[in-house]
């Protein structure tokens, strides 16, 4: 029964397949996020749990094809899965407790106080389909209650968030946010500049769930565990 109903997969793809653009925004896959709210929950008193939600809404290989089978061995893949596909996530957060301490002295600006963290997930396969699928990422419960932002309701200044397929970005919508008034393209790229640049100061903080517990990978595939 799965064999005919890849087989159909196909087909049907193949037919509408050159109607999706490689780089259209959000053609591929979307951020399933809700008024640039990235879930953000206390898990433990160890762990923040920090989650990216996403949606596929096409299979990124069959733009490559055009609209035609397969015909080398290269070119075929199984439909129901989507191979090598890598999440990362570029967070901000505030250092509150700094921030408190020293006020505006010093002639400090609230950029001062911004503290950068970056982790990735690559996952060798997942499932094709519609359902909301969660990258999951932990971040020292410790840490978030030293430098003051531990609340019940935990801000990040802003986020940046990239999903690649074989290396490639796919385009998104609403990958980037910065919690900024008067926010304008200019500063949110910025912004997305700094946390890249800047993230790797605090390199290992932030880190892909399952390292921590393999559970976080229920409903998601198995991952490149050198990532």
């Amino acid at each position: 029964m799965k064999i005919i109903l890849s087989s159909l997969f196909f087909v049907s793809f193949f037919f509408f397949g050159a109607f999706f653009a490689f780089g259209e925004i959000d053609k591929i896959a979307k951020l399933d996020i809700s008024s640039n709210k990235l879930p953000i929950k206390k898990e433990s008193d160890q762990w923040i749990r920090i989650t990216v939600p996403f949606k596929f809404l096409s299979h990124p290989k069959i733009a490559d094809l055009q609209g035609s089978r397969p015909s080398t061995l290269n070119q075929a893949f199984n439909p129901d899965f989507i191979d090598n596909v890598k999440v990362k996530l570029w967070i901000c957060f505030a250092n509150k407790f700094k921030q408190n301490l020293l006020g505006s002295g010093n002639n400090l600006k609230d950029a001062d106080f911004y503290q950068y963290y970056s982790s990735e997930i690559e996952y060798l396969t997942l499932e094709f389909d519609r359902s909301t699928k969660n990258a999951t990422f932990l971040f020292p419960t410790a840490i978030a209650e030293r430098d003051g932002f531990l609340q019940s309701s935990i801000k990040p200044v802003g986020y940046v968030i990239e999903i690649l397929h074989e290396e490639s970005k796919l385009e998104l919508s609403n990958a980037a946010y910065f919690n900024y008034r008067g926010v304008t393209e200019n500063i949110l790229e910025t912004f997305i500049s700094e946390a890249i640049s800047k993230s790797s100061e605090n390199e290992g903080v932030l880190v892909p769930a399952h390292k921590i517990n393999p559970s976080y990978l229920i409903g998601m595939g198995p991952v490149n565990v050198g990532k």
